[in-house]
């Protein structure tokens, strides 16, 4: 029926919408503004080449990607998060250094090429990752909310919306060395669920 139409939703992510969130994502002096998301018209005319591959029945609708703050300062309240980590016995790296380099594997585990829209994070996977990459510096780490009315193990899993991606906003302000995990440590009576030397399958591996 040529008179139907067919509406194709487009949600796009554009290189420059994309360097300049980093940017200020990043900034730590507060005077770089968060970047405003491309306009339905800058999207419509900067992608007009794709309404001559659509049919005349279809409805091409753009919509801008929203990123999906995790963990740091700028993320929404319920999703900010401490890392704190038991460094290995033998581990011979300061406490700085494993700081960093969690991090750093963090923002390997959030690169955009590892993730798609309304896609499920799972701290499982993350843990696992840190301690595959960290198996002779960390002997465990753990999530814990910073929000007070959450408990531990609220951000065991998180799901973003079909529209949106995750990115890490995590820094080494974010990460806390511990000698042990207690029941204090976790701020409540939940039953730690601890990654140690254990990988579990289905490990979202950053290439």
């Amino acid at each position: 029926d040529p008179s139907a139409s067919n509406i194709i939703d487009m949600y796009i992510l554009t290189e420059s919408y994309d360097n300049q969130y980093r940017i200020w994502l990043n900034d730590t002096t507060g005077n770089i503004l968060e970047p405003e998301k491309p306009t339905l018209l800058e999207m419509s005319i900067a992608y007009q080449e794709l309404n001559n591959l659509k049919s005349v029945s279809d409805t091409i609708s753009y919509s801008p990607v929203k990123y999906k703050i995790l963990f740091g300062s700028k993320a929404d309240a319920e999703l900010q998060a401490n890392f704190k980590v038991v460094r290995a016995e033998n581990s011979r790296i300061s406490n700085s250094e494993i700081k960093t380099r969690i991090i750093e594997l963090i923002n390997e585990y959030f690169a955009i090429e590892n993730w798609d829209f309304g896609d499920t994070f799972y701290f499982s996977e993350l843990a696992a990752y840190l301690h595959q990459k960290l198996n002779t510096d960390i002997g465990s780490v753990v999530i814990v909310p910073k929000a007070s009315t959450q408990s531990f193990g609220d951000l065991f899993q998180i799901t973003s919306n079909p529209d949106e991606i995750f990115i890490s906003g995590a820094t080494v302000n974010d990460v806390e060395i511990i000698d042990s995990v207690t029941e204090n440590q976790l701020k409540n009576n939940s039953t730690a669920n601890i990654f140690g030397g254990f990988t579990p399958s289905g490990l979202r591996n950053p290439t």
